[in-house]
């Protein structure tokens, strides 16, 4: 179990050291941006970023339509 708790603890380093290259990177770039904009552009980073189109996880692409609570 360790060794897991270990694993999930570098992937979350790993995550916010590619968060905050691009943030970094993003200030370069935009000097201008308000911290608004900084968090929306770091949301969209997130959601459109290499490999995250359809989520982060392995396998099969799954129909979303099955989390839809409204029917």
């Amino acid at each position: 179990m360790e060794n897991g708790i270990v694993r999930f603890q570098l992937l979350m380093e790993l995550r916010r050291l590619g968060e905050r290259a691009f943030l970094h990177k993003l200030r370069q770039k935009r000097p201008d941006l308000t911290p608004e904009q900084v968090n929306q552009e770091l949301s969209r980073w997130y959601r459109i970023r290499p490999g995250a189109e359809f989520g982060d996880g392995v396998g099969r692409v799954g129909d979303m339509a099955r989390f839809d609570r409204s029917n």
